[in-house]
């Protein structure tokens, strides 16, 4: 059984082959599986010479439930809002639009604080009498609030295991400081879940601006006052998430949010000054935008498309368009066709997951589609920055073929 469970591999053993101190510290997915006896195929984990590697394996299986719910969660809401926001644009030359457009724009509005409230003050004009043109969309926005709660980080199997030993050091009494390498902690379900939702709510800003826009009958003199200050606070959230997990896609789209943001902002201010620190504000987010492009173009894909509109945006020439580009669905049907894949497991120098079909060793060179940093092998042996991350699995969010 000490050679089913590869016991040398993580303890030292005496001369009769005893265990008799820990190898090295149990690193997150260094145990394959959980094994079971060679001769009666019964279950080792009530056995408590092995409880430390088998709780190992029990975490580790744990969080890869997780990251395959956070991948196939975000996927069909991706896809739902690229329909939704593209059914919201062909209503844009719509008689429904432009009677709407007459009945929310006789009062005076000021729109600013959270996000979720100002979602709340928009929808109550745009969809009363009846009118049906957000609600679809506010639907889906409760279901990807409701999902960024379950993948925070307070939820993940590490975390919670954390949170359970800190308790007993404390009922204990224990000192010392507790060391957690929180690298393992899955940071791209938040990331994705709020980068969706600054998506949707931008959106529903230009929609609100286009309606103003239609407005027949005073619109000049309609004031409307907004302070998208909490929006950007998000945007900067996000990209600081990005540049700590070093996720080069979600760091390009932070900054084009944030732009797109001061751009609509500069769309109903009337104070010279603070319309020109939204532009200085706004173009150095879409030239930040533009150089991780430029560096990193295989995982930047369908930005280039969004800089260059959100670039009229800040120059006042074009507005905002609802529809997601066909670049940006082709790599979401890319990655649900990923996502189905099998294989062995690994993770690239920054802690991020792919996997190589067949027989799991590694025949080519590739690059991580999350970093740009180089994965996979030639004749059967890893890169550096993948081998010492290996991981046996049979599915995972990115696959190398």
């Amino acid at each position: 059984m000490d050679a089913q469970m590869d016991i040398k591999k993580h303890y030292v053993v005496d001369e009769m082959e005893r265990p008799i101190s820990i190898a090295s510290s149990s690193e997150p997915f260094s145990i394959d599986d959980i094994r079971a006896c060679a001769t009666c195929r019964g279950s080792l984990r009530d056995l408590s010479r092995y409880g430390r590697l088998v709780r190992r394996a029990l975490l580790d299986q744990a969080t890869k439930k997780f990251i395959l719910y956070l991948n196939q969660q975000y996927l069909p809401m991706a896809q739902d809002l690229s329909r939704c926001l593209s059914q919201l644009n062909d209503l844009k030359e719509s008689a429904e639009t432009t009677k709407i457009a007459a009945r929310i724009f006789q009062i005076n509005f000021k729109l600013q604080g959270r996000p979720g409230h100002q979602v709340q003050l928009m929808g109550a004009q745009v969809n009363k009498h009846g009118n049906q043109r957000w609600k679809e969309l506010v639907v889906l926005r409760n279901k990807i609030n409701a999902y960024k709660e379950r993948v925070k980080l307070e939820e993940q199997p590490f975390n919670q295991v954390r949170n359970m030993v800190e308790y007993a050091r404390r009922r204990k009494q224990i000192t010392g400081q507790f060391v957690f390498d929180e690298s393992v902690l899955q940071t791209k379900g938040h990331l994705l879940a709020t980068s969706l939702l600054l998506r949707l709510d931008i959106a529903l800003l230009a929609d609100f601006l286009f309606l103003k826009r239609k407005a027949r009958v005073g619109a000049d003199q309609i004031d409307l006052q907004i302070d998208l200050t909490e929006n950007r606070k998000e945007c900067r959230k996000l990209i600081e998430g990005a540049v700590s997990s070093s996720r080069v896609f979600e760091q390009a789209e932070g900054n084009i949010f944030l732009a797109q943001l001061c751009a609509l902002e500069r769309e109903a201010l009337s104070e010279p000054s603070r319309a020109d620190e939204l532009l200085q504000e706004g173009s150095l987010a879409v030239d930040e935008a533009q150089r991780l492009c430029d560096l990193h173009p295989g995982q930047t894909t369908g930005h280039v498309e969004q800089i260059e509109q959100t670039r009229g945006m800040l120059r006042g020439s074009t507005f905002y368009t609802l529809v997601t580009n066909k670049e940006r669905m082709d790599v979401l049907a890319a990655m649900s066709r990923e996502f189905q894949g099998t294989g062995h497991w690994y993770y690239c120098e920054n802690g991020h997951p792919f996997t190589i079909g067949e027989c799991g060793a590694a025949m080519e060179l590739a690059r991580c589609p999350e970093c740009d940093s180089p994965i996979g092998g030639q004749r059967h042996q890893m890169t550096v920055g993948s081998m010492n991350r290996n991981v046996a699995a049979h599915r995972r969010d990115y696959a190398v073929s």
